[in-house]
């Protein structure tokens, strides 16, 4: 016996459908790693001759996402 057919699994798709969309506004509205402040540490480690000109480039990229 089928109790509900296609319109009771209809339901519960739209039901995860917004279950899902829910989450992924909630990782979209986390915070991220402040950008800016990892930006300045670096700068900082390269005016104290921690790190290289070209240490720093890469470390810069890395930040950005590229």
């Amino acid at each position: 016996m089928m109790l509900g057919g296609v319109g009771y699994q209809a339901g519960l798709d739209e039901v995860r459908r917004e279950r899902l969309e829910a989450q992924r506004q909630t990782v979209a509205r986390a915070p991220g790693p402040d950008v800016v402040e990892q930006l300045k540490g670096l700068k900082a480690l390269q005016d104290d001759g921690v790190l290289s000109p070209d240490e720093f480039r890469r470390a810069k990229r890395k930040v950005l996402g590229g």
